[in-house]
């Protein structure tokens, strides 16, 4: 195997912006298991300045994974990263895929077979005879350090970063983590963070919520960007929308990019919570840290979204002081004070009750603050005057508590997380802007 100073020598040299990716495993095409893999990678790959062009998955097969690199490698991307098949078993092919494909016989590694042997020593089982084979790699390829008993392996093929992964999940981002992304942040010169590579694309994400794709584009539409080496995309997903600004790596082109990112900061004022890929959550927890406060939750409909939420953030127990789930009218009254009456003249899922469940929430648990949602996820329990994905959210700064009336839709599930999600950047705003609507 090629040593550190081989992957050293890579560090300076730079690349132009493209990568592709291929997943193997009949599981993926038979929808047996998700290919989270794809996500992980593609939003990985950008962050480190590079546009994924192509992801393919292919069956367990070796002529079918062999022609997908070929035609890969024909289109010389600066990176192309395997997924998948790099166990022991018949139907793990991928060493000998690109060994085929790259015209490079497997050679065995006896050190990296000790390796394998040691890990097995490791979880306290019996390494089988088949593990052998993880002991191969194509001719000039380095293993990659692995946390599993699946070695990955990289290689140059011309200018192609040639790196192939466990199809693990677990694995596969240990890998990325510990190796590749820093091997290909060396060869585009970006650091550890967001950057103007000497090679690459330069990328800047907005993190956005309160506004629609379509509208989006919208408002958008006045920024001048096309044919000038700036892309502008979007993405959309449960936890909203993440702008994705894109340039090739000129001065003119960064200049135009630092004009456009200013212009729809300016558009989208606090719809924009955040860069890069901060998490709602977290942000929340930062405004509340830094103006100590606490915060307590009392969920009907979402269950306890809210608060764990809230309680994913490492160090939440600095501002989040616990949460009640009211399910029932009984608890919301028992528990939380809501006046029976009140009830029964406006229904549980209305603007009356929810102000109640917030203020009842602060008396019960003492916060700053509190974060109340009421609603109907369906399927069943909607009137015509309350369709199902009818929600009120209440949040309470002190003594002051705004309720905001939202009409969600789609599934139980996503209704439920949208709310959780509406319920964070409501009081995010507030905390921006006490006077927020």
């Amino acid at each position: 195997m090629r040593g550190k100073g081989h992957f050293n020598s890579l560090q300076g040299e730079h690349m132009r912006g493209t990568a592709e990716m291929i997943f193997t495993g009949d599981e993926l095409l038979r929808g047996d298991i998700v290919n989270t893999n794809q996500a992980f990678l593609g939003e990985s790959l950008l962050d480190v300045g590079l546009f994924a062009t192509h992801a393919l998955t292919v069956s367990d097969d070796l002529e079918a994974i062999s022609q997908a690199i070929l035609a890969a490698v024909s289109r010389y991307p600066d990176v192309l990263i395997i997924s998948g098949g790099l166990g022991p078993t018949d139907d793990d092919l991928t060493r000998e895929a690109v060994a085929r494909a790259l015209d490079r016989p497997l050679e065995h590694h006896e050190v990296l077979l000790d390796e394998i042997r040691f890990r097995f020593t490791q979880i306290g089982m019996p390494m089988g005879d088949s593990n052998r084979k993880q002991a191969l790699l194509p001719r000039g390829a380095t293993a990659i350090p692995f946390t599993g008993t699946a070695p990955g392996f990289w290689l140059l093929e011309g200018e192609t970063l040639v790196a192939a992964l466990p199809g693990v999940p677990r694995e596969l981002v240990h890998m990325w983590a510990k190796t590749l992304e820093p091997m290909i942040r060396g060869r585009l010169g970006t650091g550890s963070g967001q950057g103007a590579p000497a090679g690459g694309v330069v990328v800047r994400k907005l993190r956005i919520y309160g506004i629609g794709e379509s509208a989006l584009q919208e408002v958008l539409s006045e920024v001048p960007w096309r044919g000038q080496g700036v892309d502008i995309g979007t993405r959309a997903s449960l936890d909203g929308i993440t702008l994705i600004l894109r340039s090739q790596p000129t001065p003119a082109a960064q200049a135009l990019l630092a004009r456009i990112e200013e212009q729809a900061r300016e558009i989208l004022g606090t719809k924009i919570y955040g860069t890069g890929n901060a998490d709602l959550s977290a942000v929340v927890g930062g405004l509340l840290r830094d103006r100590s406060l606490t915060i307590c939750t009392a969920e009907s409909c979402t269950g306890g979204l809210v608060a764990k939420r809230l309680t994913d953030v490492p160090g939440s127990s600095d501002y989040f002081l616990g949460g009640v789930v009211t399910y029932s009218n009984e608890l919301k009254t028992d528990l939380l004070g809501v006046p029976p009456a009140l009830l029964e003249e406006h229904g549980a899922v209305s603007e009356p009750v929810a102000a109640a469940m917030a203020r009842g929430a602060l008396r019960l648990l003492g916060a700053d603050c509190a974060i109340a949602t009421t609603g109907i996820a369906g399927p069943g329990g909607a009137t015509p005057e309350k369709p199902v994905g009818t929600v009120y959210v209440a949040t309470a700064l002190g003594d002051d508590v705004q309720v905001r009336h939202f009409t969600m839709f789609r599934t139980r599930d996503e209704i439920r997380e949208r709310t959780a999600q509406s319920s964070l950047d409501v009081f995010r705003r507030r905390l921006l802007d006490p006077l927020d609507k």
